[in-house]
């Protein structure tokens, strides 16, 4: 799954934004209104962002290794 992605990412720059900028907003969102309302059904925003983060670590951990343009 993180090779297909970080394939994405080179093939599909755009989207690759786009789906970082949404999970910074769950993320940004979900720790305001936390802190606002302090009503711990928001903490599962922190939820949501942890796999998307873990998947956008490791494709670009592989991107640099493997799919590097300049050698």
């Amino acid at each position: 799954m993180f090779r297909a992605y970080a394939r994405f990412t080179l093939n599909h720059p755009i989207l690759h934004s786009i789906n970082l900028l949404i999970v910074l907003f769950i993320f940004i969102f979900s720790s305001y209104q936390l802190l606002a309302n302090e009503n711990i059904i928001y903490a599962t925003g922190f939820l949501l962002t942890i796999f998307p983060t873990i998947i956008f670590a490791k494709s670009s951990d592989y991107r640099r290794k493997y799919l590097s343009t300049d050698n």
